[in-house]
């Protein structure tokens, strides 16, 4: 399970006193955990999947505002997590490949813009973990179009 494999490289970390790892790896763990309490269950690969790409998405919006300011540190910092997180995540969808699902979605159900909402509730969970979200709903429009 993914959990564990986050846990096991972070004991590494801490072994090899790599402190910005073990930093990330404990954000991400104790944000499992929290989840594990407050929902009373096991998380899941696919929680953990969310929970990285959450990690990942506030990094990059950090990684944004730092390079506004120009902080170098918090630049180094933020591409440092986001590089270290992002291979425990599936394989990624090109563009391509989305916009060819997206295209099969509507041409097997003959749906249309009035269909937005369809399409994207079919869409999601094929490319959950596999594609950024936020790019999808405008594929979606541009091919309605």
């Amino acid at each position: 399970m993914l959990k564990e494999e986050l846990k096991k490289n972070e004991i590494a970390a801490m072994k090899a006193r790599d402190k910005q790892t073990v930093n990330v790896l404990r954000l991400v763990n104790s944000e499992i955990k929290a989840y594990e309490v407050n929902e009373r269950q096991e998380a899941t690969d696919d929680v953990v999947i969310k929970i990285i790409e959450k990690q990942i998405k506030q990094l990059k919006e950090t990684l944004e505002y730092a390079k506004q300011l120009n902080d170098e540190e918090k630049i180094a910092e933020g591409s440092f997590a986001i590089n270290l997180l992002t291979p425990y995540l599936p394989a990624q969808l090109s563009e391509e490949e989305v916009e060819k699902m997206i295209r099969d979605i509507i041409a097997a159900n003959n749906y249309t813009k009035a269909d937005m909402g369809k399409i994207m509730k079919e869409i999601m969970p094929k490319i959950a973990g596999k594609f950024d979200r936020s790019k999808v709903n405008p594929m979606v429009k541009n091919i309605l179009e």
